[in-house]
């Protein structure tokens, strides 16, 4: 099985046969195993677990155990992001207590035995409001901006340069990039490419094959996303996408 969930900046899949090869990225992963236990790697060291959250640039692996697991790409700026990055607090990774993992270990199953669409779609709603917490301090308003013309932009290649956003906040490009970094912990560059990447996978959702949605969110070439992908998730994106559904929780 393999069935991939789309939840506003977020991505989840649930898989049986998800294997990603040593890697890092700029997302924050969560990994969640149904009853044993995960087969993972973080900065080269084991991690024997049920449940854990990796931090984004931190190189990892995983292999599949012989049962459905979870994971989920978690955007940083997202506000799930925001608040695994203060539970993270700059660690390469956090493994859930033994009462939070055996919440979700349950949830999971349930899910899992149902089986249906709308089990994983209420599960991937219910992720969010597991992990709610207090309040989040809002990000400056010239980092929401690139955020908001990023969310908007047509995907022309002028919308992805640093010069646009630095004209856009009416900041220098060094200010502004200084700036997206201290506040998301994510150089603007690299972001530029994951929301890039994540456009790719929102036209594939809506039916749309590799090429086009490569080039419509403004790779150059179905080359360049197939590199991208890899150099982001480990995993190909014909792998990612072969014999999977598609469902969207938002």
């Amino acid at each position: 099985m393999n069935c991939i969930i789309k939840h506003g900046r977020n991505f989840m899949a649930i898989s049986d046969r998800m294997e990603a090869d040593r890697h890092r990225h700029w997302l924050m992963q969560l990994f969640l195993g149904g009853s044993r236990e995960l087969n993972i790697e973080v900065n080269d060291e084991r991690i024997p677990c049920g449940a854990v959250m990796v931090n984004m640039n931190t190189m990892h692996r995983f292999e599949p155990n012989g049962e459905p697991n979870f994971t989920m790409l978690v955007d940083p700026v997202s506000e799930l992001g925001q608040k695994f990055k203060r539970l993270l607090s700059e660690r390469p990774f956090y493994v859930f207590p033994d009462h939070e993992t055996n919440v979700l270990r349950r949830a999971f199953r349930n899910v899992l035995e149902k089986g249906g669409k709308e089990d994983y779609l209420i599960f991937a709603r219910n992720i969010q409001d597991f992990f709610a917490g207090a309040a989040l301090h809002p990000f400056d308003d010239r980092v929401r901006r690139v955020l908001m013309l990023l969310d908007e932009c047509a995907h022309e290649d002028e919308a992805h340069q640093l010069s646009y956003f630095a004209t856009k906040t009416g900041l220098s490009e060094s200010r502004l990039a200084h700036l997206f970094k201290e506040e998301t912990g994510i150089p603007l560059k690299s972001y530029i490419v994951l929301h890039k990447l994540r456009k790719a996978y929102d036209y594939i959702f809506d039916g749309e094959n590799f090429t086009a949605a490569a080039l419509r969110a403004g790779f150059g070439s179905l080359s360049h996303f197939a590199y991208t992908n890899k150099l982001m998730t480990g995993m190909s994106a014909t792998g990612i996408l072969k014999n999977s559904e598609f469902l969207k929780a938002d």
